[in-house]
C-alpha cells in the first residue's frame, strides 16, 4: 500500500504567508511531514477536488508529489 494523508495543519511560513504541512503515513508506520508552499497546497487542493484541508485526509501520496513538481515547474 502506498503512503496517504494522515493529517494536514497550516503554518505560517517565510513572511506569514501560509503553508500546508502535510503528514504522510506509510504501509510499515513509518510518518513524514511534507511542507507544502502557497501554490503547491493550492495545486494539491485541486488536485483532490476538495474546498477543506480535512477533504486531504486519506489520499494518496502521489497527489502531493505531483502538486510539488508541477509548482516547481509551473505546470499543469
Amino acid at each position: 500500500m502506498a503512503a496517504i494523508i494522515s493529517k494536514v495543519r497550516v503554518a505560517a511560513a517565510h513572511e506569514g504567508i501560509a503553508e500546508l504541512i502535510v503528514s504522510l503515513e506509510f504501509s510499515n508506520g513509518g510518518h513524514s511531514d511534507v511542507p507544502l508552499n502557497l501554490e503547491a497546497g493550492a495545486r494539491l487542493m485541486r488536485s483532490c477536488g476538495v474546498d477543506e484541508v480535512d477533504g486531504l485526509i486519506g489520499q494518496s501520496w502521489v497527489h502531493v508529489r505531483d502538486a510539488i513538481s508541477g509548482a516547481y515547474n509551473g505546470t499543469d
